[in-house]
Order: structure tokens, then C-alpha cells, then sequence
């Protein structure tokens, strides 16, 4: 079913679409850098294509009518398809984690008391007054010193609608305010990704969650990496970005209350954990100096703010806690990766990676621990890539090459029709490729293998060949093997730079904990065979899971934890990739497909 919008004329396509609340992928914000944002012109006059379009779209596809909408400007009446490889799929999202909320110690309590509340004029105490006294008589450790000026109002309501018989909420020494005792305080955690957004509900009165949910961050068509989103803020639109994320927390939050039978009213904290530009964007905090160097943050420090100050639609009282950035591009959700793990706990030299648009490395020698943060960029998205979408329906997410015919074998998510590859689909076809001969250590594919073919001057490999329908079907070409190339060079570096710091090397390396999505749904073995990972007994790599989003949980329930946090952000060693000496040939030998042309590659360059 179509949908009608109106336009002035004086917009492009993108920004029509985007305003009208059509999610459409625009990796580079709309510069006309990305080519994701692909229509088809059905009918109607539009502007003459652009030069960004003769980049990324054939002779051919113009002459069909295929355009990229921030490129294309009506000049009337328009008729246009969107093919759902342009659409912001229903992505696969992952919220679950092998590490456990173990210790369970919330900031908020609830007391029920009993307020006498007298009929005669001869008591004068206030209400507030009242409460306290009751609950100094039910708590006396609660010592409650001020109480939030949204709690005062609505409480001598709520005492008479209970005829005194409330549950108290208190937090720190605030009243927060009164409940009817039917009623449980509520907490909601969050993982604030670039890409992805996880949300947890909990109980606080016992610790078990209620509901869990994860959409894709609404700030998205203005930029998928975070330099791009950071240059969008400084073009005024900062606000902008604030009240996306804001809304689409309000949104999904709505409904998850709703499934559970709760209320925003019940909903007295929040823990929310991000990169440090998704921190600072959500705070409304200044991020220019984010993308110079030295990169620095606006804070460092941990942080409680008023969830009504920043627009949320929680209870008027709730407190948003949120712990303290690393550095420029290492945040809080590498911070709460790090305590989930209890990386400093573990056997070490212990290595935990958290893969995405941006990758943090920690790696912890006798419980310290160093982390970098390494430039992976989009790839591992799909972004960058010629067919490259999210893991959504009809996203290849692995493949295997058949040894006898040669052949394919794809596992498609949804086992829909291929629409396109993910990032977990192109590194397991990478370790297919390289271990068919069909690309080399370097990278480069050999064209007199079958499947290869040359596609406009390109070398191609082709997953689903191209039907009678015109469909172009989906092939991996030599340009996207060179970006998830970049994407693992920029990793490895990463990882090799740390070791390196410390003066050890990957025989020393007792564990690797892969976090995340991507780290959750690749294949080790896959990573492995293409250098992405130092190489190590497969039995030492585990994957966690969410690891952000279960720190983030385990803050929202333990005030220990969230001190924990707090020792570990103070003497984490952060260590600056960007100035490392060296760096780049680290990044050159990295690239490499192969642990022996990796390791012949550090030889060359004395490394």
C-alpha cells in the first residue's frame, strides 16, 4: 500500500522521506557518499543526476529510473518505489547475555507506612512532615534529608486517596515520592549504541526484569559512524539529535509499560551506558572537540541528572545515573562491558572486544587493564559494502563454498529470498573465499575462478546470480573485500598495539570475549582463518552477548556495582591509537588474510 507525501520542491527525496517517518538507510548522513539511499523514479519529472550519481549508479540504472534520494529533488508530481534493501530493516538485535545480574543492592527502596492523617485541627504537622516520621519509625536507615520537589506535590493527593496507607520510594537520602501499595518502583536500563538501542525494564523491589526490547537508534539517516553524526550536531542540529534518541526511548518505553501493565509513573531510575558521543549527544553536552584531537570528552566523571530535565517520560522524580566516559571514543558502555566481564577477575592476559561501528579492546595483565578504540567503520554493519544491509530478513549472515561443485551455500536470515549480506555474511564468505583460493592473502580476488566475473570493470563474486526478472541479484566485489579489509586491519591493530604495549604476544593470551552483536553472531573460526583475531586455541574465544547492556542492568541493581565501575573507569590506562608510533604498519600488516602474511608483513616492516 503507497503512502502520499507533500513537498515544496525546495527538499531532496532523503529528507521528504525521512520527515515523513520512512526509515531510509543513509549510512553518510545524505551526503551522496554511501549510494544506500536508492529509489526508482515510476513517474514524474525530478532534477538531472548528479555527479555522486554517476559514481554509484550505471548508464543503465539511470535510464531505468534508479536514483538516490538525497541527490533527487521533485519538479512535480512524483511516483517512486523504495526497494526494501533501502529501507531500515527490523534488524536483528541482541539483548541477551551469558553474564549474569548477579548482586542485587538497587539505589531506590520502597517502605510501605502507615500516615496518620488527622480529622480535628488540633495536629498541625504537615504532610510531609508526617511521612518522614513514619518513616523514620518503618526505615530508620533510609535518613532522608531532602525530597524532590515533583514527590512533594502530588503527595498530599495521594495520601488521602490511601487514606495513609502508601509505599514510600526513597533514593539516596530523596524522597522521591509516594506510591499506592499495589504499586512497585521500576527501573529501566539502557544500552545507547549508534546502531542499536536496548531496553530494560526491572523490577526494584526484587530484582527480575519485566520486559526487554531493542530498536535501531533513530538518529541513524543522519550518519551511521559517529563522525558523521558528530559533524551534523555541529551544524545546528544537535537538538535534533537529542530529541530522536529521546523520543524513540519514549516511544518503545510506552509500549513496553503497557505490555506489562505498569505505568511511566512507576519508572523512579534509569542507568544509561553509550559511547562517549551517544553520552554526550543524549545530555545535549557539546561534542566539536570529539572529532579534533585530542578528542577530548566535555566530562569524565559519572553523572545524576533529572530524567524530566532531559524530556524522558519517566515518573517526574526519576534520576537518570550515568557512569563515566573513558575517553573521547571509549564510553560508558565499554565501562560496563568491562564490569559485566569482571574482566579484572579473570585469567589473564585476558583480551574482550566489543565489534561495531566503532571497536573498544581492553586487554587486562594482572588485573590492569588497557584499552584502545579502533576505527572499524560500518563494514561490520553491512555499511560501505555494495549490497551490504543489517542483519535483517534476507540478509546473507553465512556462507559456505562447496569444494566439489564450488558452489554457494548460503544461510539467509528469515529464509527469505537474498536482499543482501550483513557483516557476520561477509566475513564468513571472506573465510569461504580465502580458503577456496578464490582471494588471496592480499586480498584480491582471481578472476579465473568460477563465480568470478567482471562487472564493470570490477571483479565480482556472485552469491545469487542475476535473474530473468532483471533482478541484478547479490554479488561481493573487490572494493568490498578491501573495506572489510580496512575494517579488520583497523581491529588487529588494535589488538596487536596492546600486546605489543605490554610486551606480550598472542601465545600469552588465555581468553578472547567477543561482545555484542557482531561478536555474538560471527563465527570464530571464520575470524580466525582471516587474521581478524590473533590466533588462538578456538576454546579460549567465548561469546557473551550484550555485554554493555548487562552492565548497564547490573548498575541499575546494585549501588556496589556502579561504585565498582566507578574504581575501574579511575584507573583504566587508555591508550591513544592515533598517536601510537607505528600504527600504520600495523594497520598495513593487518590487513592481511592470513596469520603467516600477517606475520611475513610485521617482518617487512621491522614490526
Amino acid at each position: 500500500m503507497g503512502s502520499q507525501l507533500q513537498s515544496s520542491g525546495e527538499e531532496d527525496l532523503l529528507t521528504l522521506l525521512h520527515g515523513a517517518g520512512i526509515g531510509m538507510e543513509s549510512i553518510c548522513g545524505g551526503m551522496g557518499v554511501c549510494g544506500k539511499c536508492r529509489i526508482h523514479i515510476l513517474e514524474g519529472k525530478t532534477t538531472e543526476p548528479t555527479l555522486q550519481e554517476d559514481d554509484h549508479l550505471s548508464e543503465d540504472q539511470l535510464d531505468r529510473g534508479e536514483r538516490m534520494a538525497c541527490q533527487t529533488y521533485p519538479e512535480g508530481d512524483l511516483s517512486i518505489y523504495i526497494p526494501a534493501s533501502s529501507l531500515t530493516s527490523s534488524q536483528r538485535l541482541q539483548l541477551d547475555c551469558e553474564l549474569e545480574v548477579k548482586e542485587f543492592e538497587p539505589a531506590v527502596r520502597a517502605y510501605d507506612l502507615e500516615v496518620a492523617i488527622p480529622a480535628s485541627p488540633g495536629d498541625l504537622d504537615s504532610d510531609l512532615l508526617r511521612v518522614l516520621d513514619a518513616l523514620r519509625e518503618t526505615a530508620p536507615a533510609a535518613e532522608v534529608q531532602r525530597v524532590d520537589l515533583a514527590g512533594l506535590r502530588g503527595l498530599p493527593a495521594i495520601l488521602r486517596e490511601e487514606e495513609g496507607g502508601v509505599r514510600s520510594v526513597t533514593r539516596r537520602g530523596e524522597l522521591l515520592g509516594l506510591l499506592s501499595v499495589q504499586r512497585k518502583p521500576l527501573g529501566l536500563a539502557v544500552d545507547l549504541g549508534s546502531t542499536k538501542v536496548a531496553l530494560f525494564i526491572y523490577d526494584l523491589s526484587d530484582g527480575s526484569m519485566l520486559a526487554s526490547r531493542g530498536f535501531l537508534n533513530p538518529q541513524l539517516p543522519h550518519g551511521e559512524d559517529i563522525i558523521t553524526r558528530i559533524q551534523y550536531a555541529m551544524e545546528g542540529n544537535a537538538s535534533r539529535l537529542m530529541q530522536l534518541v529521546v523520543q524513540g526511548i519514549n516511544e518503545n518505553l510506552s509500549e513496553m509499560l503497557e505490555e506489562s501493565g505498569s505505568t511511566y509513573g512507576d519508572i523512579f531510575e534509569m542507568v544509561l551506558v553509550g559511547n562517549t558521543a551517544m553520552h554526550h549527544l543524549f545530555l545535549g553536552l557539546p561534542v566539536a572537540q570529539l572529532g579534533r584531537s585530542p578528542y577530548l570528552p566535555a566530562t569524565d566523571l559519572p553523572l545524576e541528572v533529572k530524567a524530566r530535565d532531559l524530556g524522558l517520560e519517566l515518573n517526574p522524580a526519576a534520576v537518570v545515573y550515568l557512569p563515566p566516559p573513558i575517553a573521547g571514543y571509549v564510553g560508558s558502555d565499554h565501562l560496563a562491558a568491562v564490569t559485566a566481564s569482571r574482566l579484572w577477575e579473570r585469567p589473564g592476559p585476558c583480551l574482550l572486544l566489543d565489534i561495531g561501528t566503532n571497536t573498544e579492546v581492553a586487554l587486562q595483565l594482572e588485573g590492569r587493564i588497557r584499552s584502545c578504540s579502533c576505527a572499524s567503520g560500518p563494514a561490520f554493519e553491512g555499511g560501505g559494502l555494495s549490497q551490504g544491509m543489517r542483519a535483517g530478513e534476507g540478509a546473507i549472515e553465512a556462507v559456505c563454498i562447496d569444494p566439489v561443485s564450488g558452489e554457494p551455500q548460503l544461510s539467509v536470515i528469515g529464509d527469505a529470498a537474498p536482499a543482501g549480506i550483513c557483516g557476520s555474511g561477509i566475513l564468513s564468505l571472506l573465510a569461504a573465499l580465502v580458503g577456496a583460493g578464490i582471494v588471496d592473502a592480499s586480498g584480491r580476488m582471481q578472476e579465473s575462478y568460477p563465480g568470478v566475473e567482471r562487472r564493470g570493470g570490477e571483479l565480482v563474486y556472485y552469491l545469487a546470480p542475476p535473474g530473468d526478472d532483471a533482478s541484478v541479484g547479490v554479488a561481493v566485489t573487490q572494493n568490498d573485500i578491501r573495506e572489510i579489509q580496512k575494517a579488520k586491519g583497523a581491529i588487529r591493530a588494535g589488538v596487536d598495539a596492546l600486546l605489543a604495549q605490554e610486551g606480550i604476544s598472542h601465545t600469552d593470551i588465555k581468553e578472547i570475549l567477543l561482545a555484542g552483536a557482531f561478536g555474538t553472531y560471527i563465527d570464530p573460526a571464520a575470524a580466525l582463518s582471516i587474521s581478524l583475531l590473533p590466533p588462538v586455541a578456538l576454546d579460549r574465544i567465548n561469546q557473551v552477548g550484550n555485554a554493555a547492556g548487562a552492565g548497564a542492568r547490573s548498575m541499575l541493581l546494585s549501588t556496589a556495582v556502579r561504585q565498582e565501575a566507578e574504581g575501574v573507569a579511575s584507573r583504566l590506562e587508555y591508550l591513544e591509537l592515533s598517536a601510537y608510533p607505528g600504527l600504520s604498519t600495523l594497520f598495513a600488516a593487518g590487513m592481511y588474510l592470513s596469520e603467516e602474511a600477517v606475520n611475513t608483513a610485521k617482518r617487512r616492516f621491522k614490526l
